[in-house]
């Protein structure tokens, strides 16, 4: 094998390809390149308000998952509780059960209510009496 079979393309060099492979992959890629502009022509940049947007909706969603689960966790905790000691004293009836499944109903209530107080919402903008005069 000498320099000039490499120079013909016959031979692999750098990277695995003859000189014909990377003509025909470069040409590929340009063909790609072009396509993908066009394609990137047909669709609008995301502005800065869409972005916003989506990001607004995440959080949203963030807020509402959180909220479902402290509820729905404070059921479970406490009917689990109640479910556990009637089975461990005996009782034949779900008394306990009934009682812990109502304060984890309670408690997870109220753990909503104060993720609700601890959000912020943006102050009323203020608008001046009708009585004042300029």
């Amino acid at each position: 094998m000498s320099v000039s079979e490499n120079d013909k393309g016959q031979v692999p060099g750098p990277g695995g390809l003859t000189a014909q492979e990377r003509a025909a992959f470069e040409q590929r890629a340009a063909g790609i390149g072009a396509k993908l502009n066009v394609a990137k022509g047909r669709h609008p940049a995301p502005t800065e308000a869409s972005r916003q947007g989506r990001s607004d909706k995440g959080a949203a969603m963030s807020r509402a998952l959180r909220i479902s689960t402290e509820l729905i966790g404070g059921i479970v905790v406490g009917g689990a509780i109640g479910y556990g000691l009637d089975r461990w004293l005996g009782n034949e009836k779900p008394y306990l059960f009934i009682l812990f499944f109502m304060i984890g109903a309670c408690a997870g209530i109220l753990n909503v209510v104060r993720m609700a107080a601890k959000e912020k919402t943006p102050p009323a903008p203020s608008v001046p009496d009708d009585d004042e005069e300029k």
